[in-house]
């Protein structure tokens, strides 16, 4: 590993603290708990990604400016935003509701411009920094550090928010992510920046964002990542709300069960860490969907009152949704390093490939948001079976699933092991390793 590293690892650790309460469950709840309709919770989900299209003004300079200088800048900026968030809770006793969800959403807008500038430097510094053979170790550890900061803030503001009445418990959760902000631009200031390559001219940099998109194994790449997060990442919200609304579980009750979620994510990762280069990540996106396809059947068996236990099988589900969530995000990060991270245009392309994904998931929650405002209140009979708002949304989810499918059937990764060999090694050769262990001690101690 790169020396001084660690100080990356504490960075994000931070920095997850802010986020997760800023850009998370919390900031839904209480967007709801103003009376925000589904549409708004929808738009406060996508300006992360909406603003996210920035990177491409920023991205041909990227190099020229100083990956270290451009994310100091749009960090620090970003954590002041936190100020007003941590105050609005407090101020909203002295507005309307509809004016504060006005506020709230400006704060929200200014806060994910000021990401969105900066954001476009940090995983060309990651790749510049770390050698490829050692990506996907540092990425499961970079990952864990987060899920760690994710467990303490979730954890944290489950305990705020539990039986909360009122808002001042919403101002002290936004307090404890300005702070992390705040840390994580201790560490961000002691990473080391790479020694700056040779930039092309203008005229080269203008043409590079077209052929990007004749490099046909970036492309496969994007386009499956498009479809994951256009038909399943950003739905998560709508998740929150029906296990808030429809199972009854209370506000501080699901941030405990986000933090647990986050903590099976670590879980995962310490599971990746040893396997992933060795492997690859191709094998895990194909288990990674396998569990989708019962995830959202679930989902709807629940909305369709077809299954029983609500209060156990939701939590259960969200906690395995964080598992198998690190797995995903760590297998696509490491083959988009892969693929893209040598290249010459390694910036434009980790840009082309966060505004185009986050373009998508930023106007697709808004539109499942209307979606299901439209058909909350609706309910059709199919035999004896009736079908609710949720459960058509569920359902519609779970056949969303087959273009997925076919995006990752396009994705190739040279030398990486099959999924159908990694189910056999993890349903079949591990479990009967490990049986035959148990029982040759069992003959030896008899």
């Amino acid at each position: 590993m790169p020396p001084r590293i660690h100080n990356a690892f504490l960075f994000q650790a931070f920095n997850a603290v802010s986020w997760q309460i800023c850009l998370g469950s919390p900031l839904i709840l209480f967007a709801r708990e103003l009376g925000a309709p589904a549409v708004v919770l929808g738009l406060l989900a996508g300006l992360a990604p909406l603003t996210s299209s920035l990177q491409l003004l920023v991205a041909p300079h990227a190099e020229r400016i100083g990956y270290r200088r451009l994310m100091l800048s749009g960090w620090s900026a970003r954590v002041v935003m936190l100020i007003f968030l941590a105050l609005l809770p407090l101020a909203a006793v002295y507005m309307p509701a509809p004016a504060t969800i006005g506020v709230l959403i400006a704060i929200m807008l200014a806060f994910t411009t000021m990401r969105g500038i900066a954001t476009c430097a940090w995983l060309p510094w990651v790749a510049s920094i770390v050698p490829r053979a050692v990506r996907g170790s540092y990425l499961s550890r970079d990952r864990t550090y987060i899920g760690i900061a994710s467990v303490a803030a979730l954890a944290t503001s489950g305990v705020m928010l539990f039986n909360h009445r009122g808002l001042n418990a919403f101002a002290v959760v936004f307090a404890l992510s300005f702070a992390g902000g705040a840390l994580s631009l201790y560490f961000l200031k002691r990473i080391p920046e790479p020694v700056q390559r040779a930039l092309p001219d203008g005229l080269t940099a203008r043409t590079r964002w077209r052929d990007l998109l004749r490099d046909g194994a970036f492309v496969r790449l994007l386009i499956f990542s498009a479809t994951v997060q256009l038909f399943v990442l950003s739905t998560a919200a709508f998740v929150t709300v029906f296990v808030r609304e429809e199972v009854g579980i209370n506000d501080g009750t699901i941030l405990w069960i986000t933090a647990i979620a986050a903590l099976a994510g670590i879980g995962a990762l310490r599971l990746m860490r040893s396997r992933i280069d060795r492997l690859g990540s191709r094998p895990f996106l194909g288990l990674v969907f396998l569990w989708w396809a019962g995830y959202y059947l679930a989902w709807f068996t629940l909305a369709a009152n077809l299954t029983g236990g609500r209060m156990m099988l939701a939590p259960l589900l969200l906690i395995a949704a964080g598992f198998f969530g690190s797995i995903y995000e760590l297998s696509l990060t490491r083959l988009l390093m892969n693929t893209a991270g040598d290249r010459p245009a390694m910036t434009q392309y980790f840009a082309l490939q966060s505004v185009i994904v986050s373009l998508l998931a930023g106007l697709s929650p808004i539109v499942w948001g209307w979606l299901l405002d439209t058909i909350h209140a609706t309910s059709i009979s199919v035999g004896r079976l009736t079908l609710n708002g949720y459960a058509l949304f569920f359902g519609f989810q779970w056949l969303m699933l087959s273009v997925v499918f076919l995006a990752l059937m396009q994705v190739k990764e040279g030398n990486a092991t099959r999924t159908s060999t990694l189910l056999y090694h993890v349903l079949v050769a591990a479990p009967g390793h490990r049986l035959a262990a148990i029982t040759h001690r069992g003959h030896f101690h008899q």
